[in-house]
């Protein structure tokens, strides 16, 4: 199987469906964000490409990562329903679409062809679980065994509910047992409101082998988004993939089924209520963790996605 990453060598107009027949593949995967194709999210030739090679032969599945831009302002209502069609012309050239939300995947399937699979999908964690001594990374960030660590990892993310865990963070102000651990990407300067001092470690940007350590030192994560939690939030993955309790949000994309692996809270109120029951519950937080990593096991990994595009696609090229 080839991805549309191992292709960007060729120059040519057609360069996609040739490099393809060069390489003798028989299926090819695309990781589709419209941003990824074309500043403007609008990539003609790519859409020209696909069907070249379906009629080929070539069994197409597509991974609707981000659909296309709503029209929140003028540029992307011009632009917004083109790649829409966009979007829907490739679909209808595969044999089997996947999404990481549910709710995309329900934009595309009206265009599906007869016989074409449909299905949501894990993107898995981007940090590999390392094994690591937790005693001594907690030891190294200062934490002592007595105290709760809530971890809120990569809170730059888009669409990162800053101000929720911040109102977490002043309503467990006055417990000393709780530190809160902010890491990744936007750790230096965000959420804004998280008070400063003995009670928060910013750790910044970090290796993956130490990221994998904080995140197994941790005993709390905390990571709502705007529009709720989905299988695409890979930093929520990694919590369950590290096994730590993941307190998130629910919202107009959530997929109902994370609820089997984290808390989905409505409102900040809610969140702030479910981080104040699980600092102060170890039981709680124990069983949480556990749900949380059988779900990535069994439907939250990359292993997972791998399985059934290898079923869906037949194989390698």
């Amino acid at each position: 199987m080839t991805t549309h990453k191992e292709l960007d060598g060729s120059k040519s107009r057609n360069g996609l469906a040739e490099s393809c027949a060069a390489l003798g593949a028989r299926a090819l995967l695309v990781q589709y964000v419209p941003f990824l194709f074309a500043r403007r999210g609008l990539a003609p030739a790519l859409a020209r490409s696909i069907a070249r090679l379906q009629r080929a032969g070539t069994r197409i599945g597509i991974i609707v990562h981000e659909p296309w831009v709503p029209p929140t302002r003028l540029v992307w209502s011009i632009t917004g329903p083109l790649m829409r069609r966009q979007l829907l012309a490739l679909v209808r050239h595969a044999s089997a679409v996947y999404s990481p939300v549910p709710a995309f995947l329900e934009l595309v399937r009206p265009a599906l062809a007869p016989g074409t699979s449909a299905a949501v999908v894990p993107v898995g964690s981007n940090v590999p679980v390392v094994p690591s001594d937790r005693a001594a990374t907690r030891a190294r960030l200062g934490l002592k065994d007595s105290e709760v660590a809530i971890g809120v990892f990569s809170p730059g993310a888009s669409g990162a509910l800053g101000a929720w865990v911040a109102q977490a963070a002043r309503e467990l102000s006055g417990q000393p047992a709780v530190v809160w651990v902010i890491f990744g990407t936007g750790s230096e300067t965000r959420p804004t409101g998280v008070p400063q001092g003995p009670s928060v470690r910013r750790l910044g940007w970090l290796p993956q082998e130490d990221t994998s350590a904080v995140l197994r030192a941790l005993d709390l994560a905390a990571a709502p988004f705007a529009d709720g939690l989905t299988l695409r939030r890979t930093s929520a993955m990694a919590a369950l993939a590290h096994g730590v309790p993941l307190v998130s949000s629910s919202g107009p994309l959530a997929d109902p089924d994370l609820r089997d692996a984290a808390v989905l809270a409505s409102d900040a109120e809610a969140f702030s209520m479910a981080i104040r029951h699980l600092a102060h519950d170890p039981e709680a937080r124990a069983s949480l963790a556990a749900c949380g990593r059988a779900f990535y096991e069994t439907r939250g990994s990359a292993e997972v996605l791998a399985a059934r595009i290898a079923t869906d696609l037949g194989g390698g090229a």
